[in-house]
């Protein structure tokens, strides 16, 4: 059966439109829910939102709701925008998987994949431990640094500095006590000693003597620093790997958002979904720096499925091989022929599905495509994926 997975912003408020007041059954739970209001955001990660209620009685926390729209099962994934308001959800994906009656109508076609290679999935805090920033680490700490900047001061904030460290390396008390606690820290305003402590943010006076606290922020005035977030972030295995920090001369990063409604659907869940998402991306490439060897384990494989970006896929891999050697987070590269011109996409390995019966049957694979040899490569997948997605939507 193939599926589309939507997530361009646009395609998505469209689908939801239709879905107002209609009955959405939650597949996590035994209730129903309605959707009564959808915005499209002009944050970060161009998010949807939608507003529901339940049907009958409280709401809960539905993570996925269904739905059939004439000829297609509409699978809505959900994510609590706001701790404190349990009727505001950012709407994460919308997968559409045509009925059996419209699946010939609806198949991919001609994504093939060829020559697919893995690496096994590394250790990189012990490998960074052992050998340190490398030149080409270096760079890529660099580069991505300069893109967080660019792109935070694009959307309304003022950073002075992007400061990107390993928690192996970490030397002041605070990252010592944010390693411990897994968690982020945000001070919003030195001179007024205001930190944001809600989402599971860390409290440093919960944690340090008040002298000690004061000596940190006295330490940031001294700097011209007037507000500092850092996000830790993760490897495969949710293994903590290091910390983004963003300084700013003004309170709340220089932001009016973060300043006076730092919990609003432009508020700090979408500034931390976007300095997370990033994160991945450069883990990923930190990674991919330190892969010594490629090995081949298929010549061609089929895509049964594509995300509307071009980074999400599908692949069916050919029964009766035993695929042990694959483990979620391992490196896969392959190449598809575009317009008679072969490009070789770097992608993780985010889920596997065994066969549970037939050991012949074959094995399901989803990955996410991160980077390509060549620059155009992902838009070109992403284009060919919504002109697949606009032809068979009905």
């Amino acid at each position: 059966m193939k599926k589309y997975i939507l997530t361009d912003q646009k395609t998505l408020v469209t689908i939801l439109n239709r879905l107002i007041n209609k009955h959405i059954n939650s597949v996590t739970e035994d209730k129903k829910y309605i959707i009564t209001k959808v915005m499209a955001e002009k944050d970060l990660n161009s998010s949807t939102n939608v507003i529901i209620d339940a049907v009958e009685g409280e709401i809960e926390k539905p993570q996925t709701m269904v739905s059939i729209m004439k000829e297609n099962k509409v699978e809505i994934r959900l994510k609590q925008e706001n701790p404190y308001r349990n009727d505001l959800y950012t709407v994460l994906e919308i997968i559409i998987e045509p009925l059996e009656r419209s699946a010939a109508r609806a198949s991919i076609k001609n994504i093939k994949l060829l020559n697919l290679h893995y690496a096994p999935q590394m250790d990189l805090t012990s490998v960074l431990s052992l050998y340190g920033k490398t030149s080409i680490i270096t760079q890529t700490i660099q580069q991505f640094q300069i893109m967080l900047e660019t792109s935070l001061n694009q959307f309304g904030y003022f950073i002075t500095k992007v400061q990107v460290g390993f928690y192996y390396a970490a030397d002041t008390p605070l990252l010592n006590a944010l390693a411990d606690a897994k968690s982020a820290y945000f001070l919003r305003d030195a001179y007024k000693k205001q930190f944001y402590t809600e989402r599971g943010f860390f409290n440093p006076s919960n944690k340090f003597k008040p002298q000690v606290v004061d000596g940190m922020v006295q330490s940031h005035l001294l700097d011209n620093v007037k507000s500092i977030l850092i996000v830790p972030f993760f490897g495969v295995g949710n293994v903590l790997l290091g910390y983004v920090e963003l300084y700013s001369s003004l309170p709340n990063l220089g932001n009016d958002t973060l300043q006076k409604e730092i919990e609003s659907a432009n508020g700090i869940g979408p500034l931390l979904n976007f300095i997370e998402s990033r994160c991945e991306d450069f883990t990923f490439e930190l990674e991919l720096s330190y892969v010594k060897e490629w090995k081949l384990f298929s010549t061609k494989e089929d895509a049964i499925d594509i995300s509307q970006d071009g980074r999400g896929l599908g692949i069916s891999l050919t029964g009766g091989k035993d695929y042990g050697f694959l483990d979620k987070g391992c490196k896969l590269a392959f190449s598809i022929s575009i317009n008679k011109k072969n490009y070789l996409f770097y992608a993780g390995l985010k889920n596997i599905k065994r066969p549970k019966v037939d050991p012949n049957a074959n094995w399901n694979l989803g990955v996410r495509i991160y980077t390509c040899d060549k620059q155009e490569g992902i838009g070109l997948l992403a284009a060919y994926a919504t002109q697949l997605i606009t032809n068979n939507l009905v």
